[in-house]
């Protein structure tokens, strides 16, 4: 039983890596299967198709991320934003192909990207308003809330939209930890990181 998902989760990665590092459509169920050491037909049982793999990537990058957003609670705490900041990006940071690979491909106008805003997305809003603002509906919050938090959610996702920039730093498991520490204390001296600190 162990092996089986073993075999799955070693698919993911290899597909992980080939994704980020050639593209979606510069990718073949083929190449994933030789990297992974599998049978073509093996991935096609688990994923039905290479999209139907990338989707699997998703889900699996999303729904633990939006599990610790739900996790949180609004708070009076001073640091409470600094602390949310720190999580969300340790998180992406421990995930950094993947975090890049999705804001590439939800940057392109696709099916998937679409899917993704409808879903995924939206409910990472929906959180991270309840978290912020502590308002339970998009038509409580305000103009102003919705820019910082446009902004906010802009500083958080910019070293996974351009990886070039970042790569070498950032790469290492070691790094992990001190790059969190160092963007963080950019963002607090950021005006929407204090604007989203003045309103909640």
């Amino acid at each position: 039983m162990n092996r089986p998902n073993g075999t799955r989760i070693k698919v993911l990665d290899v597909a992980c890596r080939l994704f980020y590092s050639q593209g979606f459509n510069g990718t073949s169920v083929r190449d994933i299967a030789k990297a992974a050491n599998v049978n073509v037909s093996l991935i096609h049982y688990y994923f039905k198709s290479k999209q139907g793999l990338f989707e699997s990537l998703a889900i699996s990058y999303f729904e633990p991320y939006l599990e610790m957003l739900e996790s949180e609670q609004p708070s009076e705490d001073d640091h409470r934003l600094q602390s949310l900041v720190k999580k969300i990006l340790h998180y992406k940071q421990s995930h950094y192909q993947l975090s890049c690979l999705l804001n590439r491909e939800l940057s392109l106008n696709t099916v998937f990207a679409r899917e993704m805003l409808v879903t995924y997305l939206a409910k990472e809003n929906h959180l991270l308003t309840q978290i912020l603002f502590n308002k339970n509906s998009h038509i409580e919050v305000t103009f102003k809330e919705k820019l910082s938090l446009l902004q906010l959610k802009g500083l958080l996702n910019a070293p996974f939209l351009m990886p070039h920039e970042f790569k070498d730093p950032l790469m290492t498991e070691a790094s992990i930890n001190h790059f969190v520490e160092e963007y963080t204390a950019l963002m607090n001296d950021h005006k929407s990181v204090q604007m989203i600190a003045a309103n909640v």
